[in-house]
């Protein structure tokens, strides 16, 4: 689903008007409609329904949706906010609908069941104060359900950016298409369970509309998953080097290396310094190693000799598991950044890439793998920064190196890659454990060693691994599972994609 800002979702509703002759008071009662249709599978009858409005078009649908509740039998009361002089032309006319009714208007809060929030569109570009915010507050103390209509109001619809006080709502009935605001923090929070309403907007005004901003959905993973062939081999599917480990961080290669297998590739290697070569050993089966040198724990640079000639072998690297910050995993990523081969670089690979980057600005098939820290260290700017404005500090890291797929991983990650961005909400807390990072990576590089698609590899691998924390709580809980239970997901998960297709 293409995720747009306020000013894109204006651009589509006035072609809607324009282009397609659908009144505008047309589109606000659907709206209003379908907001109705989706209300009332979330209270009773027996609810007390306060309907807040400010006096823009979200007003305006709120004001459809009182009557259209009202009309119904269900209790309603209205609160409405700011002069009616100031009120936008649809929305007065269904602020006057109501009053021709006769559905009760409040002048202040009620000891409603459910508040529905129709202050504040997408439209809100500035902070809200005074009576606004007083009210927002108001509805916030409440133990009370509360629904907004299209976006929570005080949420900046293009960045999640909180702007002054904000509704915190259980539920946000959107509407035609998602908006990036709701599913970026801390937007996100405050959002509830959202759900996007067709109100009848023509798809091809969507589809036409300039965003390259995605929603990640499982209906769309099916189409990425690597396909299987019954004339095949292990070859047929990938040869994988993982090269990484040290010994303070000798259990992070194997989860990788799990982690691809199960994801699909045909055969893994793990090159690995001697100090944990039996460790590796016994913790993956299926993997061949290559032993190399080491020095007090890490790789040591002699590893760029014993590795070169064997990298042709492989159809897909990894590097940076466990690896270390020593001196010498520099030239060791070099020697697998001049072999071309597609390359997957996490942890402290990347620390060692920052001083490669202008070197290899042309080198293709890298997909990177930070966290937000590692992003900010990468790029020299402050962790606030990418904290605040993830998507265009992404945006501007893959114009600058556009070969480079980026998995920007936090709360809400991130894959971008030639200006297209998918945005991942998939997930939860019991990723925040040492080693959820490198089955990440190594999920991703099994399947970059099947499909050589380095966005296909980045998203599917994104969503297989976030969906499988999801899956995990019908029977862990957030504080026990870890990132070994992640790759134990991945077969069911396949197999309700294939049964889809």
């Amino acid at each position: 689903m293409k995720l747009v800002n306020a000013k894109q979702m204006r651009q589509i509703d006035e072609a809607a008007i324009h282009k397609y002759q659908i009144p505008s008071l047309e589109l606000m009662e659907n709206a209003g409609q379908q907001v109705y249709e989706s209300i009332i599978q979330l209270v009773s009858k027996k609810d007390f329904i306060g309907i807040v409005c400010g006096i823009g078009n979200n007003a305006g649908d709120g004001f459809v949706v009182a009557r259209k509740l009202y009309d119904d039998g269900y209790n309603v009361e209205i609160l409405s906010i700011g002069e009616e002089a100031n009120m936008s032309l649809d929305c007065k006319v269904n602020y006057n609908k109501c009053t021709t009714l006769r559905i009760p208007f409040v002048d202040c809060m009620q000891s409603w069941d459910v508040v529905i929030d129709a202050i504040f569109g997408t439209g809100l570009s500035r902070n809200v104060e005074g009576a606004y915010a007083s009210i927002i507050e108001k509805i916030n103390a409440l133990s009370t359900k509360v629904i907004s209509i299209d976006i929570a109001s005080g949420i900046d619809a293009a960045t999640g950016h909180i702007l002054g006080s904000v509704i915190k709502a259980d539920y946000t009935l959107t509407l035609q298409t998602g908006k990036i605001g709701l599913y970026m923090y801390p937007g996100r929070i405050y959002s509830g369970h959202v759900e996007v309403l067709d109100i009848g907007i023509p798809q091809q005004l969507i589809d036409e509309m300039d965003s390259t901003i995605y929603l990640i959905e499982k209906k769309d993973m099916k189409s990425l998953l690597p396909s299987r062939s019954i004339h095949s081999n292990k070859g047929t599917y990938g040869k994988v080097l993982c090269v990484g480990g040290s010994m303070e961080m000798s259990g992070a290669i194997s989860l990788a290396a799990l982690a691809a297998l199960r994801s699909g590739c045909g055969m893994i290697t793990c090159a690995v310094p001697k100090c944990i070569k039996d460790v590796v050993a016994c913790n993956v089966l299926e993997s061949m190693r290559i032993i190399l040198s080491d020095i007090n724990g890490h790789i040591d640079k002699q590893a760029v000799i014993e590795l070169k000639p064997r990298l042709s072998a492989y159809s897909c690297l990894l590097i940076g598991c466990g690896i270390g910050r020593s001196k010498d995993i520099e030239a060791v990523l070099e020697v697998l950044l001049d072999s071309e081969l597609p390359l997957v670089i996490d942890a402290d690979g990347i620390f060692a890439l920052k001083s490669l980057l202008p070197k290899y600005k042309e080198r293709k098939n890298i997909i990177i793998t930070p966290h937000l820290m590692e992003f900010a260290r990468l790029v020299d700017k402050d962790i606030q920064e990418i904290i605040d404005n993830p998507i265009q500090e992404a945006l501007a890291f893959t114009e600058r190196y556009p070969y480079i797929t980026l998995v920007l991983k936090s709360e809400t990650s991130l894959v971008v890659q030639n200006r297209k961005v998918y945005v991942n909400t998939y997930g939860n807390n019991g990723l925040a454990k040492g080693g959820s990072g490198d089955v990440l990576a190594g999920i991703i590089t099994g399947l970059y060693a099947q499909n050589k698609d380095a966005l296909a590899a980045a998203t599917l691998g994104v969503f297989l691994h976030a969906y499988s924390a999801d899956v995990l709580l019908n029977e862990k809980t957030l504080y026990s599972m870890i990132p070994s239970d992640i790759f134990m997901q991945i077969d069911d998960i396949i197999k309700s994609l294939e049964e889809d297709l």
